[in-house]
């Protein structure tokens, strides 16, 4: 089965991506792009925040895995990136609002940057539909 771009939309944050949101792959398989606190209007949610940064970022999966045909309990895996270890407890208090009950993997990552300095929270998930 070919692979199916999920990218209904432009946000001027990423007007210039030259990349899908996400990929539905084999039929069954979903890839994201690692997502952070930018809503649909391109606009960063929660700025020096993490916890709501976090709480967008996961919003944002929940689309792209609809859009691709699924739910968030099709996530099997999450990769969660930090700014600042000391976030973790709120991230991972948002992301478990999101997620109570889905029994992903999940890896954290300590980076000493994003791609904007304003993001502090990064979360790239992988999902399998069935």
């Amino acid at each position: 089965m070919p692979k199916k771009h999920i990218h209904p939309y432009q946000t001027r944050y990423h007007a210039k991506a030259i990349y899908s949101k996400a990929i539905r792959a084999s039929g069954d398989m979903v890839f994201m792009q690692g997502q952070v606190g930018v809503d649909d209007n391109g606009d960063l949610v929660g700025k020096g925040d993490p916890g709501k940064q976090a709480d967008q970022a996961c919003r944002n999966i929940q689309k792209w895995m609809q859009e691709a045909g699924g739910e968030l309990t099709d996530v099997c895996k999450l990769t969660v990136y930090v700014t600042d270890i000391s976030y973790r407890p709120a991230v991972y208090q948002a992301i478990n609002k999101w997620f109570d009950g889905v029994r992903h993997c999940s890896t954290g990552v300590v980076v000493s940057s994003l791609a904007d300095e304003d993001l502090l929270v990064e979360i790239d998930a992988i999902g399998m539909i069935d």
